[in-house]
């Protein structure tokens, strides 16, 4: 049985939303987490196929196929990865910022966004800091708590910058665990696009079962999951190779790796 990495989030819920309706789940075992513990978890071999960091394929290709057409994107704002500032974006230099523990992609990208600005960055809160950045659900929450005189969101800065979307998520499978069981693996990879695909018309439902807590209403959380991205289409896979290539400038990658679909599946 394959052991399904299910970020507990909102932003990945399209893609896994008609599987976790199943009562008796077969095929695949589900294993929640967030993104940090799924990332680690696949790495290590303790669970077969997730959606992880864009940033971890990055820098372990070799252990992965990525599944074709399947990411967490934004072709502008991703309305849930901010950065929360007391100073406007201009005047952050040689200030503070206060990094998420809960994201890979996102804390690298913000330093790709202030790159050669003398900010310091701390993992943990340690004294005063200027900005904090948050990610998904933690990050919609402080959106609305509306108490940041300044917010950026990466996603619409990422595209002001490049011109080109953000991957901020793809889902992949270990490449001994399709060798060992390909039609599972193939089988799972369908159910995910058919959920994905089956999105548009779950969407009331999904926002009406999973707002609470979150957003303060429905109707803004079925907005947030209607504007995301879950293709990868060329102009995500371009936007996903020019992270890279500017992680390797930034000496956070040491080179750049061309994605690696999932054999036999149109990839």
């Amino acid at each position: 049985m394959l052991r399904l990495g299910v970020l507990n989030v909102l932003n990945t819920l399209p893609v896994y939303y008609q599987l976790l309706q199943d009562p008796e789940p077969l095929g695949y075992l589900p294993v929640l987490g967030k993104v940090t513990e799924l990332n680690h978890k696949l790495n290590q071999g303790e669970i077969d196929l997730s959606a992880v960091s864009s940033f971890e394929v990055a820098r372990n290709q070799d252990l992965y196929y990525i599944l074709p057409d399947l990411s967490v994107g934004s072709d502008g704002p991703v309305r849930s990865i901010y950065l929360f500032s007391q100073v406007p974006w201009e005047e952050l230099d040689r200030q503070t910022v206060l990094l998420t523990a809960f994201s890979l992609t996102s804390v690298h990208l913000v330093q790709f966004l202030l790159q050669g600005r003398g900010v310091t960055y701390l993992s943990e809160p340690r004294g005063p800091a200027q900005a904090e950045l948050l990610i998904a659900d933690d990050a919609i929450r402080r959106f609305y708590e509306k108490r940041d005189p300044y917010v950026y969101d990466l996603g619409q800065l990422w595209q002001e910058q490049t011109g080109l979307p953000f991957v901020f998520a793809l889902w992949v499978v270990r490449r001994e665990v399709y060798a060992t069981n390909p039609q599972g693996v193939l089988d799972l990879y369908g159910r995910l696009l058919e959920s994905r695909n089956q999105a548009p018309l779950n969407l009331k439902a999904m926002a009406q079962g999973h707002y609470q807590g979150v957003f303060p209403d429905p109707l803004s959380c079925e907005a947030y999951l209607a504007n995301l991205h879950y293709e990868l289409g060329p102009r995500f896979q371009a936007g996903f190779l020019l992270f890279q290539e500017k992680m390797v400038e930034l000496g956070k990658l040491t080179k750049v790796s061309k994605p690696v679909f999932l054999p036999l599946a149109g990839g």
